[in-house]
């Protein structure tokens, strides 16, 4: 069975590769979002995308030039006409999902979630988010969750790490270990 997540994964890494080579990876980053956007926005290349495999293959960097040019930097340039020579336009949400978790290992970027059980005072967001950036760099980005099921406390997620300080998480440790 086709994997478009496997399919994409080796040009998002060959393009955090060459942006980090040419040390261009903000502009890369910018053209990704916006290439991002394209595709969300417009039902019309999404649908030509998925067809554009037909193309007879000489046409395709003819094709990628009159659409992009210069308005995107090299490194995604080349990232397009290699997936339009290969017919896999249609993989570019992929490509650009695999591209922003790859550069983000690649600069250190850490994403952190807080998820409280009411809304926290600007002071405990404000010492847990020097605490998270302390821990994980400046480059973090911290999202914040309300969610009442948590009882009471702060749930801290970072990458696979999970800190659960709340009510509901005590609770659930304390049953498994009276074994119900």
């Amino acid at each position: 069975m086709y994997n478009e997540e496997e399919a994409a994964r080796p040009y998002a890494r060959a393009l955090v590769q060459a942006a980090q080579n040419l040390g261009c990876m903000a502009r890369v980053r910018e053209d990704m979002e916006a290439l991002s956007a394209q595709w969300v926005g417009s039902e019309v290349f999404r649908d030509w995308a998925k067809r554009f495999h037909s193309m007879p293959r000489a046409k395709h960097r003819e094709v990628v030039a009159a659409l992009w040019g210069q308005s995107v930097c090299p490194p995604v340039r080349v990232l397009l006409e290699a997936l339009s020579e290969h017919g896999l336009m249609a993989v570019v949400p992929q490509v650009v999902r695999c591209f922003r978790r790859l550069a983000d290992v690649a600069e250190g970027r850490r994403d952190v979630t807080l998820c409280f059980a009411a809304e926290p005072s600007a002071q405990t967001l404000s010492t847990l988010t020097a605490k998270a950036k302390a821990a994980y760099g400046e480059q973090t980005r911290i999202t914040t969750e309300v969610r009442p099921e948590l009882g009471a406390g702060v749930l801290i997620r970072a990458g696979h790490t999970q800190f659960d300080g709340t009510l509901s998480g005590r609770l659930r440790r304390l049953s498994r270990a009276f074994g119900r």
